[in-house]
């Protein structure tokens, strides 16, 4: 198993029933609070309990990452389409009106710092980082439970090749 594989630094509501998923992460705006938590689990378990994709059932589960991200899987041999998608995002919406915190955001950086804890910044804190520090693998929307690295060194994520103020990281 990879040490900052999504086994390794995702606990699951339910496990994800295939080892190969698609996921969605969703990263706070800032770290919640177990309560807050709790509200958001009870939103997402009434979500995947009826998550389908025209008419078929699809069986994902969500995850957190610290009480910092929200990570949503569902097993990449079941067929999804935009109207699958679309429930996920409306998800996600009930949870930041529910909790006030945004979640749709895409400026943000996920750190895993070196006591094993996360941190949250935006991108333009990128230059402020050491090429070495673990971000979380914005881009990962496929991935192996248990090999799939999640975390990797800032130089090696993309985000320093991001070019400036393009809008890329607007919310949805």
């Amino acid at each position: 198993m990879v040490s900052h594989s999504l086994e390794h630094h995702v606990s699951w509501n339910t496990h994800p029933i295939e080892n190969e998923v698609r996921l969605w992460t969703y990263i706070a705006s800032n770290p919640l609070h177990n309560e807050e938590v709790q509200r958001a689990n009870t939103i997402l378990s009434a979500f995947v309990s009826e998550w389908t994709s025209h008419g078929d059932i699809i069986h994902g589960t969500f995850g957190w990452i610290g009480n910092h991200a929200i990570v949503i899987a569902s097993p990449v041999s079941q067929s999804l389409s935009g109207c699958g998608i679309d429930q996920n995002i409306s998800a996600i919406r009930a949870i930041e009106e529910a909790i006030g915190v945004k979640m749709l955001e895409r400026n943000l950086v996920l750190s895993l710092l070196s006591h094993g804890e996360y941190s949250i910044q935006s991108t333009d804190a990128i230059d402020s980082l050491a090429d070495e520090q673990l971000v979380f693998m914005w881009n990962t929307t496929k991935a192996n439970i248990e090999s799939t690295p999640i975390f990797v060194p800032l130089s090696e994520s993309g985000f320093k090749q991001l070019p400036k103020n393009t809008g890329l990281f607007s919310s949805l």
